[in-house]
């Protein structure tokens, strides 16, 4: 227990001097007295904490540890080391539902983004798990994802073949991801949302230990396989679902993050690997919001790929594909 919390201390030392980096850094840098001055007293730099930067760092925290804990549950559910949260087409679900509001004229504002959004993350959320039903296994799933995914992202190059130059501009934009759209109005949404969406994994921990295991293992120990594998694959979709909405589409984060924990708290447990895979995640996406300037998707890309490149070419990992 001891060695577990000196990683946690060690890790979450690094969290807090991340956040308040990301509060901190900007056009001009604001030293933390002036930061906490500026929280109870009315400024320029409170009108920029609370309209920018504490925009930011939320959205970074929250969205870094939805994806992250997205990726680990479905690695687990899985027992494949390579599955994430946009396994199931969710990311480019999303993708489809903003071109075709984009392509209606509708302007490409939060207004227009986060419903269109949402909306084709959950239809094709529908879509996989409607047709899994006629499937054995979990991998049936997993093909389904990547097929809906695919198709998704074919219709997409269609729409922005023969969209206006302003409408593919809008898109590209939201495209490449980014932490600084949410809005202090939204705050309170997307922090609940999160929360709401990684309960499930909270309250599922004993079968996510066991899941890697085999179904025949987790019902030897009175677990229903089928309740907590829908439950825990839903959340995570929600969870990637409400990231992609927000934010756009991060590649990576979610991917890589769960082997970093794993890595660091040598440990399958996910009684302390949960824990671990959020606070990383949320450290890994404070870190690259320290860069508002560079395209969030080149960023999670060339800190993920390293990682996925090691997950391949290792002898060792959690699950065997």
């Amino acid at each position: 227990m001891a060695f577990f919390l000196k990683r946690f201390c060690f890790l979450a030392i690094i969290f807090c001097t991340l956040f308040v980096l990301v509060l901190s850094c900007g056009e001009t840098f604001v030293s933390p007295i002036v930061l906490i001055q500026s929280v109870f007293e009315s400024s320029e730099h409170s009108v920029v904490f609370w309209n920018f930067r504490f925009p930011l760092a939320i959205a970074a925290t929250f969205g870094g540890a939805g994806l992250a804990v997205s990726g680990l549950v479905m690695q687990s559910v899985f027992r494949n080391p390579l599955a994430g949260p946009f396994v199931l087409g969710v990311s480019s679900g999303a993708s489809l539902g903003v071109a075709l509001v984009g392509v209606a004229g509708i302007a490409l504002t939060s207004l227009g983004i986060l419903p269109a959004a949402m909306a084709g993350a959950f239809l094709t959320i529908f879509i996989v798990f409607a047709c899994s039903r006629f499937l054995i296994g979990k991998t049936g799933i997993l093909i389904i994802g990547l097929m809906v995914g695919y198709l998704a992202d074919a219709i997409v190059s269609l729409i922005l073949f023969f969209g206006e130059a302003n409408a593919l501009r809008g898109f590209i934009t939201w495209g490449m991801g980014s932490f600084s759209r949410l809005s202090i109005t939204n705050v309170p949404y997307f922090s609940v949302a999160i929360i709401i969406g990684m309960l499930p994994a909270c309250f599922s921990l004993r079968y996510l230990n066991l899941a890697p295991f085999g179904d025949e293992f987790v019902k030897d120990h009175g677990i229903s396989v089928s309740f907590y594998r829908w439950l825990n694959l839903l959340a995570a979709s929600f969870l990637a679902a409400v990231v992609t909405a927000f934010c756009g589409p991060i590649a990576f984060l979610g991917l890589a993050v769960p082997h970093l924990a794993y890595g660091i708290m040598k440990t399958t447990d996910h009684c302390f690997l949960l824990p671990a895979t959020a606070l990383l995640g949320a450290m890994i996406a404070l870190l690259a919001s320290l860069f508002p300037n560079l395209p969030l998707q080149a960023l999670m890309s060339i800190m993920g790929v390293p990682v996925i490149l090691w997950i391949l070419l290792s002898s060792k990992g959690r699950y065997h594909a």
